[in-house]
């Protein structure tokens, strides 16, 4: 998974002119150097080399958090029937016993919940040993309480009793700590806030004793905004809002000794209208999404921290023509920001910190921007890349996009890719002086030679 990450395109990528394999000897036969040049800045051309080995050093301990991570996203994913399973009986209850109160304030127990599911002809369910109780009021539901249920899993048809018969399985005990939903039930509005309170936990434990939960830290929000007023039951289903929005904060995923806390997940969306062919039609777009949170074992001190953000800046006023895909009035013009950051281990199995840093930028039909910074422990590079003929003239045509790219050190020194793929040798800058040229020895070897005739190689 992390081999094919935003790593590999700072330290692989830009790296076919500086990384990723050869010969690691090298010539330190720098005892005489030339005077002439300032050995400061020569220091310089070589420290960027030098860190540059150090981080592809740390590269295989990259590659290593997808086995040390994996088993986290593992069990949460494995997790996931059951947790889903649990919160769709509960908001199954929830809007059952809402609809029927009709916004008095009501208290159903476990026996009237079970004849709202009767009447309803809901059999995704078989409940059982049931402390279940749901409470209602005008704008808000709550429900809390322990249940044995088990869930809809297949049928089939009984030919003596000739009718269909329901199979039911994955049975699990449900544990739901007070989760309370706010919402304008029965209010006539044009824009609904909803809420999910603080404090509310769906907790499972299945017939293997593996338990998992999900837990709501803080309150989480959403909104709904509308031209006109009207009541949620009244409310067309074909009508698009003219705006959403929502937020969760601090929700917490547990399960099988890990835990993934999202500290905010978040996405604003709005109105907009696509013409395909003939046919023009009218949806919710996102425009935003936002994810910040850490994973990490349950026992453990050490985390993976991961924020990402995308922003959407096309004009959503505009109808957009999506009739034959992406063109240069209609095509996706996006920020993008990845944030990744935790520990690594070196060969001496000492932790260090590490931090990956990516932003890019679309605002043109043909090209694109991005900057990735890698930084482990002390060391640190930065890479800039820019990329034309994204889309090529033909967009059903096979075609190469020109991929510019710099690798640049905190102490001023870089070098510079006119285009990747035709990479053959580049020279290593300080400002506007040259110091270093490094070639490509081989399909996997590469190395720097400087101007006092010392030859580095890039470490593999």
């Amino acid at each position: 998974m992390f081999k094919k990450t935003l790593l590999v395109l700072a330290c692989s990528a830009i790296l076919t002119a500086c990384g990723g394999g050869g010969d690691s000897s090298s010539n330190n036969g720098g005892n005489n150097p030339n005077p002439a040049i300032p050995a400061s800045d020569l220091d310089k051309a070589k420290q960027l080399v030098d860190t540059t080995n150090t981080i592809i050093s740390y590269f295989k301990s990259f590659d290593g958090l997808q086995s040390q991570y994996q088993p986290t996203f593992d069990a949460i994913a494995y997790a996931g029937d059951d947790l889903g399973n649990a919160t769709g009986l509960a908001l199954t209850l929830a809007v059952l016993a809402q609809q029927d109160s009709q916004g008095s304030a009501k208290t159903y127990n476990a026996a009237q919940l079970q004849t709202l599911l009767d009447a309803e002809g809901f059999i995704d369910y078989q409940l059982s040993n049931s402390t279940l109780e749901v409470t209602t009021t005008a704008s808000s539901v709550s429900i809390k309480g322990t249940v044995t249920a088990k869930y809809l899993v297949g049928g089939h048809w009984d030919n003596v009793a000739m009718q269909w018969v329901d199979e039911f399985g994955e049975q699990a005990t449900v544990t739901i700590s007070p989760l309370t939903l706010t919402a304008p039930f029965t209010a006539s509005a044009s824009t609904y806030d909803f809420k999910i309170a603080a404090g509310g936990k769906i907790a499972t434990k299945n017939t293997a004793n593996k338990e998992a939960s999900f837990s709501f830290k803080e309150d989480s929000t959403a909104k709904a905004i509308y031209t006109t007023a009207a009541t949620l039951a009244d409310r067309d289903t074909a009508q698009t809002p003219e705006s959403a929005e929502f937020k969760f904060a601090n929700l917490e995923f547990a399960a099988e000794n890990v835990v993934i806390t999202l500290n905010e997940f978040s996405s604003k969306a709005k109105k907009a209208s696509l013409k395909d062919g003939t046919i023009t039609e009218t949806t919710v777009i996102p425009t935003e999404l936002t994810f910040k949170g850490q994973a990490k074992l349950a026992n453990a001190t050490d985390s993976l921290g991961l924020e990402a953000s995308i922003k959407l800046n096309n004009d959503l006023s505009q109808v957009i023509d999506v009739t034959n895909g992406e063109s240069a009035t209609a095509f996706v013009n996006a920020d993008l920001s990845v944030k990744l950051s935790g520990n690594l281990k070196d060969s001496a199995t000492t932790y260090k910190p590490f931090s990956l840093d990516l932003t890019a930028k679309r605002n043109e039909y043909q090209k694109g921007t991005a900057t990735i910074k890698v930084a482990v422990d002390k060391d640190a590079l930065t890479a800039d890349f820019k990329t034309d003929n994204l889309i090529g003239n033909d967009p059903n045509a096979a075609h190469e996009p020109t991929v510019w790219a710099k690798l640049s050190h905190a102490n001023g020194a870089y070098v510079e890719i006119a285009d990747l793929d035709k990479f053959t040798s580049a020279q290593i800058k300080v400002g506007n002086t040259s110091y270093a040229t490094v070639s490509k020895v081989s399909d996997n070897a590469y190395s720097a030679k400087f101007t006092d005739n010392t030859v580095k190689a890039i470490a593999p």
